[in-house]
């Protein structure tokens, strides 16, 4: 986590694609899991952009904000188009959206974290402590990258 910015970063693997079918045509949803934070997620994604399929990892991140330095961040949220350097460039896909809910799971400490990005749809299960900044109504990033395999002890 950076000092400067609000960012949450982790590795998932894809689990599944689309388990309850596949309800729009340039629309999936991908089950993952990350093992180092013990998180489940549940994201919509265009499909003809960012493809992926079982057994692939993925860099995910949720940031607060995608400039580097959080304190030249803007208030009002909108896109500084501007040639400069941002989280974005590091990424394959980046989406910007509303956290909505954050409800306490059935087990005790364990927290799922509701967002909507323009109707795709995020769900981030497990303990909240590993994403401490989120709060409900507030603008945040999903940013998505392939990852490389990762080791994984049984």
């Amino acid at each position: 986590m950076s000092k400067d910015s609000s960012i949450w970063e982790a590795k998932f693997e894809v689990l599944r694609i689309n388990p309850e079918g596949k309800n729009f045509e340039k629309v999936s949803r991908i089950e993952c899991n990350a093992k180092d934070y013990d998180m489940e997620l549940k994201l919509d994604v265009h499909w003809k952009l960012f493809k992926c399929k079982p057994g692939e990892w993925i860099d995910f991140a949720l940031a607060s904000t995608i400039e580097l330095n959080a304190s030249r961040g803007r208030e009002d949220n909108t896109y500084n188009q501007t040639e400069r350097k941002t989280l974005m460039d590091d990424y394959d896909y980046v989406m910007h959206g509303r956290l909505f809910q954050i409800d306490q799971g059935k087990k005790p400490g364990v927290s799922i974290v509701y967002a909507s990005f323009g109707g795709l749809m995020m769900s981030l299960k497990g303990n909240a402590r590993n994403v401490p900044f989120l709060q409900p109504d507030m603008a945040i990033y999903a940013l998505l990258k392939k990852a490389e395999a990762m080791e994984v002890d049984d």
